[in-house]
């Protein structure tokens, strides 16, 4: 009787281990489930801004949201401020440029010079084929397009002083998908610069947000980034489904919050601003 006690402690003390090593090797549920929402620009000339946009990318309309205008493109937003001076362009912040996809590169980008479109960088063509293009938007934006299967919206392109890390950042506290996987330390050295145009492209991280891709390179020049707020791309939002928990959470991970929860806008729909790495300034709009 004794025998057969112990050897049923012994079953059940191997099926506790098994368990839980199998919990273990299960994918954790992330914190936070966000989904890109809208870049949020400073403008001294919104509607010049607006007509900017709606002229130059096809899939784009105007729109009004919260009592900010804007425009629409897909399921994501461009939203203005209007700015009394003109938005900072220097130091760098985080926030590089934003852009959308072309499916003729050569032929849209004629296309736009021909209409009196400027170009910061020329149609330039990269290694593996996708050609790209830096336009000046209004108020020194700088706008990408590049070859993709599609005209939407694409990507935004940030700086970090640690892109691996950056990326990391995303994924536990805001649920991103990493495009690749990566092992070891995530502080790594700066590669050299190279051609095209002389940057720095490793290390470097994509993280998705549905449609929408966080391109992280390393910074370019010397010089710690600045915070976004003030400057030309004031900064990001993520809409969540609970405000709430959310920045429970994010606290208990020691995130800032740099604006409390209140409206957005005119909306009943509640927001607040939490500082993300390289001093991005992230908004996170409750949408129940």
């Amino acid at each position: 009787m004794r025998r057969q006690a112990l050897q049923i402690l012994l079953l059940l003390f191997a099926i506790a281990l098994v368990s839980r090593e199998f919990a273990g090797s299960l994918p954790q549920e992330p914190a936070i489930v966000a989904r890109f929402h809208h870049v949020h620009l400073n403008s001294q000339d919104p509607a010049r801004a607006i007509e900017f946009y709606t002229r130059v990318f096809e899939v784009t309309k105007r729109t009004s949201l919260a009592g900010f205008d804007g425009i629409q493109s897909e399921q994501m937003y461009v939203l203005f401020n209007r700015a009394q001076k003109a938005p900072a362009l220097v130091p760098d912040t985080a926030i590089w440029h934003f852009g959308w996809g072309s499916t003729s590169m050569e032929a849209d980008y004629q296309k736009l010079l021909s209409s009196g479109v400027t170009f910061h960088t020329p149609l330039t063509r990269l290694a593996s084929n996708v050609q790209f293009a830096y336009m000046k938007a209004p108020d020194g934006a700088l706008v990408e397009i590049n070859t993709s299967n599609s005209r939407a919206f694409l990507h935004v392109h940030l700086y970090s002083d640690a892109p691996l890390c950056a990326a990391d950042w995303y994924v536990n506290n805001l649920g991103a998908v990493r495009r690749t996987q990566s092992s070891g330390p995530c502080e790594v050295p700066f590669a050299a610069p190279s051609e095209p145009l002389g940057v720095i492209r490793s290390p470097a991280a994509t993280v998705r947000f549905g449609d929408i891709s966080l391109i992280i390179y390393p910074r370019q020049r010397p010089g710690p980034l600045v915070e976004s707020r003030g400057h030309v791309v004031d900064h990001i939002a993520m809409s969540i489904a609970d405000l709430d928990d959310a920045l429970a959470r994010l606290k208990k991970a020691g995130v800032r919050v740099i604006e409390q929860p209140h409206r957005f806008g005119r909306s009943t729909n509640r927001v607040a601003m939490i500082e993300g790495p390289d001093s991005i300034a992230i908004e996170l709009l409750e949408l129940k």
